[in-house]
């Protein structure tokens, strides 16, 4: 009985790294996915964020070398992002230890119908691609800022950061959602490689899950960016307002 259990449970979880790895691939925010599936079965809690950070890296790259192998991937923008995404989130990290995470959900939970609210009322966003427009200065600058703020809430309380990575490309440095989408994979992947080093040697992590999630979520990762390339914002636009509403909801039973 045990046995069963645990199967049904591994398998619960595989699907869910799964339909995680396509919803990365094309928007971010797998984890709004993962990580209720794992307390739903029962993981224990010390156990879910690096089962599910280990699971999810390399699906993660996988979507990033798709991305990269179609070019679709503003390197020169995403390579200036990762130094500052890397010490944006250990900045975060530090500042979780200090001040309480309960604020800036409650400044989330006003931002994030804010958000929805622009994506509906600017239906063209992303559609084209338009950094070419940008000054070298601008790219930098722009590139660095997103690194660094979006690195840092990453680091201090993380839902959503994928989401918001991909929509600070497309608005403040032109580029269209398919490019937005392969920039923020290629920086989340890269910029993961230390925390993900943390959990594996922490003991935090059920290896077991693990090697079966990764295997779904690396599926699930190839799939969705093969869609998004395919369709562009056809399908990313969609699944982005999935994910908005379900951080909302996370959002409200958090702080609830």
């Amino acid at each position: 009985m045990n046995t069963d259990l645990i199967s049904v449970r591994t398998l619960l979880c595989c699907l869910a790294f799964f339909f995680a790895g396509i919803v990365d691939s094309i928007t971010g925010g797998g984890g709004l996915i993962t990580i209720p599936t794992m307390l739903a079965v029962g993981i224990p809690v010390r156990f879910i964020t690096g089962t599910n950070q280990c699971s999810a890296w390399i699906g993660t790259g996988v979507a990033a070398y798709k991305y990269m192998r179609s070019g679709n991937i503003h390197l020169k923008s995403a390579l200036i992002t990762l130094p500052f995404a890397v010490t944006g989130a250990y900045l975060g990290a530090r500042l979780n230890l200090i001040l309480p995470v309960r604020y800036l959900r409650i400044f989330m939970l006003v931002t994030v119908p804010v958000i929805a609210a622009f994506i509906f009322a600017n239906k063209n966003l992303g559609d084209t691609d338009h950094i070419d427009e940008k000054s070298r200065v601008s790219i930098f600058l722009w590139s660095a800022v997103i690194g660094l703020l979006l690195g840092g809430y990453q680091g201090f309380y993380g839902p959503g950061a994928g989401l918001f990575f991909m929509l600070a490309y497309a608005v403040f440095l032109k580029l269209n959602l398919v490019k937005a989408t392969g920039n923020t994979r290629f920086v989340i992947a890269i910029s993961s490689i230390i925390s993900v080093s943390t959990y594996a040697w922490s003991g935090a992590v059920i290896w077991s899950l693990a090697a079966a999630a990764t295997i779904f979520n690396i599926a699930g990762s190839y799939l969705g960016a093969a869609l998004a390339i395919k369709k562009g914002a056809e399908i990313i636009r969609p699944i982005m307002v999935c994910v908005v509403a379900l951080l909302l909801v996370k959002l409200v039973f958090d702080i609830v």
